[in-house]
């Protein structure tokens, strides 16, 4: 199990004490075998994909650095000094980031950074014991999340019409039709059962239908309405369906889906909806952008 990244301060400062100064790849190596992590813990990431274990040793060797407990005696190569030797022999179980607050190498990079973020205690605050690049990847899945909930919301309150109109512009931004002219708006009296088509090739041999049910937060799509769909497309010889809907579907509806494969029909909840939304940009704007630096090792290599 991959452990929070102070948790690492201990076993980083014991390896460096043990064995001398050591490449930040090689140290990375060495401590996956000391904490007995196997190729499925390394290769785990975020949803925005940074590898969490390489992440969080990176932060415990910057920290520990950045407070002078660690030397660099070469190009992305940590050694331990007497601050390290001394921080390891006084808190041989292990110290968080506010024993680090107390070094004047912490209080140097907070004045330098001009970073500081007063907590309680008047030290930097580290929330939820996140590196820095988790902290910003969860601001942001907060404020996605949020906002997928405000876009699903928008659309429950919107007709049926413009509903119908944006899963269109949706499934067209995913890649799905032959262009703009491919996606064709069916719902209304007499639809049969189908809100919307995507011809998947120009001259329409493949066809997608889509149903689209504009419900509220709690009125979950039932295994009725998906037998519906799925005799609607039977009658048309579709190749497969898209049901959407701004709620849930209830576990009757998933069964029902999954015991019948032909045609296929592909469920997408509220929930869903939103993150795609968000995904291919669809209904919102992008206010500013960001970037997100370290350091090029490369450039540095005399």
């Amino acid at each position: 199990m991959i452990r929070k990244f102070h948790d690492y301060f201990v076993p980083v400062l014991t390896y460096l004490d043990k064995n001398g100064a050591t490449h930040q790849k090689s140290l990375k190596e060495a401590l996956a075998k000391v904490e007995g992590l196997s190729e499925s813990d390394l290769s785990i990431t975020s949803e925005r994909g940074t590898n969490i274990f390489s992440s969080r040793i990176h932060w415990a060797l910057q920290y520990l650095y950045q407070s002078g407990a660690l030397q660099r005696p070469a190009k992305a190569t940590y050694a331990i000094n007497d601050l390290g030797k001394r921080l390891l022999s006084e808190n041989p179980s292990g110290f968080d980031v506010s024993v680090l607050e107390e070094t004047e190498g912490w209080i140097q990079w907070d004045v330098r950074t001009r970073n500081r973020q007063e907590s309680t205690n008047g030290g930097v605050a580290i929330p939820n014991e996140e590196t820095p690049n988790e902290s910003i990847e969860s601001s942001i899945d907060q404020i996605e999340s949020n906002l997928a909930h405000q876009l699903v919301t928008r659309l429950q309150e919107a007709s049926p019409q413009f509903l119908e109109e944006t899963i269109l512009e949706l499934l067209g931004q995913m890649g799905y039709g032959d262009g703009n002219d491919s996606l064709e708006h069916l719902g209304g009296p007499g639809d049969e059962g189908v809100d919307g088509v995507i011809n998947q090739d120009k001259l329409g041999l493949q066809r997608i239908y889509i149903q689209a049910k504009r419900y509220k937060f709690g009125n979950n799509i039932g295994g009725p309405a998906l037998q519906n769909f799925m005799g609607a497309l039977k009658g048309k010889g579709a190749s497969g369906g898209v049901f959407i809907t701004t709620s849930a579907f209830t576990p009757a509806a998933i069964e029902y889906v999954s015991r019948n494969l032909e045609p296929r029909i592909v469920l997408i909840d509220g929930v869903e909806l939103g993150r795609l939304l968000i995904q291919h940009e669809v209904g919102v704007i992008a206010l500013r952008t960001y970037k997100l630096l370290e350091i090029d090792e490369n450039f540095f290599d005399e």
